[in-house]
C-alpha cells in the first residue's frame, strides 16, 4: 500500500469503530486494488481493501450494493466473508479476515485442488444462481456481461494500440482475421440477453474462492449482476481449461533430432503440442465435470441451452486469459496460438465441444 492508502485505511477503520490497524505481520496483496490483512487494536482480524484504478468508485458502489441488496437474501448455504463496513469517501471496504483460509488459485498452483473441491465450488454457484425470484436487486443491476472487449472487434482505439504489446497486436490480428469469432461472440451475447437472469458473480476465477475447514467461500463481488448463469459456469470451465493447457511443458531438446530438417522439426513440435493439448483438455474435464455435478446437485439448472452457452463462454474466457497474458509479452508463442484455436473452436461450435469440456450430461 502507498502512504496515502495507509492514511485512508487508518481513518476508515477509526470511523468504523474498529480501532487502529496493526501493520506488523500484516499481509499485502498485488492486484488492481490496495489490499491488506491484519489485526486491529480492538481485536478484529480484517481484510482491508482500498479500491483504486479505473472505475474504482463504480466497483465500490457495486460491492456496497451487494451488501445492501443481496447478502440478506442469499441462502446461508452460500458462504461469503462478512463485511464489517465501508467508507465511500476514502473508497475503503473492510471484511472479516479468514486467517486459515487458502485461495483456490494457491491450491491449484500447489496441485492440491481436488475434484471434491471443484464439486463444492459448483454447489456454491448453484446455490447462488438459485430458483427464480430468489434475489431481486434493483432493475439497474440487470445488464449484459460487463466485458468491453467485444467492442475492439470493430477497431482498436489509437491509445489502446499504442499501449499494446507485440503479442496483443498479434492476437488481435488473428481475431480480426476470423469474422466468425466476432459473430459467434455477438450471437452468444444475444442468447444471454434472452436467458432468464439470475444473480451471478460475473468475475468467477479460482482466486475468488477461499477454502477453510468448512469448505469454499465465494468472494469479491465487484462485478455481480443479474445475468445469464452460463457466464459463471463457463468462466469456471474456462479457468480450468486455461490452467491445464497453459501447464503443457515446453519442448524438451532431447526430443529433437539433430539431423531433422526445420520443416520436420516444426511438424514434430506441432504434433507434440497437440498431444499435450488433448491431455490438458482431459485433465481440465475432470474438474469441470465435478463442478457440473455439484452445480446440479445444489439445484442449478443445466438445460441443454445453458450448457451450450456455458461452453461458448468457456471458450471466450480462454481467449480473454490469453489476451491478458499477452500484455506482458513481445510475441505470441506456439502454445498461445493453440490456446486461441481451442478457445475459438469452443466459442464457434459449443454444441460439439460441450462433452469434451465436461459440461454435458449429469451424474
Amino acid at each position: 500500500m502507498t502512504m496515502e492508502s495507509d492514511d485512508f485505511v487508518a481513518a476508515a477503520l477509526a470511523e468504523l469503530g474498529l480501532g487502529t490497524f496493526e501493520p506488523l505481520g500484516g499481509e499485502t496483496f498485488s492486484g488492481r486494488n490496495d489490499s491488506r490483512t491484519g489485526l486491529t487494536s480492538r481485536g478484529h482480524a480484517v481484510f482491508v481493501k482500498r479500491l483504486t484504478g479505473a472505475e474504482a468508485a463504480r466497483r465500490l458502489r457495486t460491492l456496497i450494493g451487494f451488501e445492501q441488496t443481496c447478502r440478506a437474501r442469499i441462502s446461508p448455504a452460500l458462504r461469503t466473508p462478512a463485511c464489517l463496513g465501508w467508507d465511500v469517501e476514502r473508497q475503503v471496504i473492510v471484511f472479516d479476515w479468514l486467517k486459515d483460509a487458502v485461495s483456490g488459485h494457491d491450491l491449484a498452483a500447489d496441485d492440491a485442488f481436488t475434484d471434491d473441491m471443484a464439486r463444492r465450488c459448483g454447489a456454491a454457484v448453484g446455490v447462488l444462481h438459485g430458483p427464480p425470484g430468489a434475489v431481486e436487486p434493483p432493475p439497474a443491476a440487470v445488464r449484459a456481461s460487463a466485458s468491453a472487449v467485444p467492442d475492439l472487434f470493430t477497431a482498436l482505439p489509437l491509445d489502446y494500440y499504442e499501449r499494446a504489446s507485440g503479442a496483443v497486436l498479434a492476437m488481435w490480428r488473428i481475431l480480426h482475421g476470423d469474422a466468425t469469432i466476432a459473430a459467434s461472440l455477438r450471437a452468444l451475447r444475444a442468447d444471454s440477453r434472452r436467458a432468464r437472469p439470475v444473480l451471478i458473480h460475473a468475475d468467477l476465477r479460482l482466486d475468488q474462492f477461499l477454502f477453510d475447514a468448512d469448505g469454499p467461500l465465494l468472494c469479491d463481488w465487484e462485478e455481480w449482476q443479474m445475468g445469464d448463469p452460463a457466464c459463471d459456469v463457463g468462466a469456471f470451465a474456462g479457468e480450468w481449461l486455461y490452467r491445464m493447457l497453459r501447464g503443457i511443458p515446453s519442448d524438451d531438446p532431447r526430443e529433437e533430432q539433430d539431423d531433422a530438417s526445420p520443416e520436420a522439426r516444426h511438424r514434430a513440435a506441432h504434433h507434440r503440442i497437440l498431444e499435450r493439448g488433448l491431455a490438458g483438455v482431459e485433465a481440465a474435464r475432470t474438474k469441470i465435470a465435478a463442478f457440473r455435478d455439484g452445480y446440479a446437485d445444489s439445484g442449478g439448472c443445466l438445460s441443454d441451452d445453458l450448457v451450450t452457452r456455458a461452453t461458448a463462454y468457456g471458450g471466450w474466457h480462454l481467449l480473454e486469459r490469453v489476451l491478458a497474458a499477452a500484455e506482458s509479452r513481445p510475441v505470441l508463442g506456439t502454445l498461445d496460438r493453440m490456446l486461441i484455436g481451442i478457445g475459438s473452436t469452443a466459442l464457434r461450435t459449443p454444441h460439439k465441444f460441450a462433452q469434451s469440456l465436461g459440461l454435458e450430461g449429469t451424474r
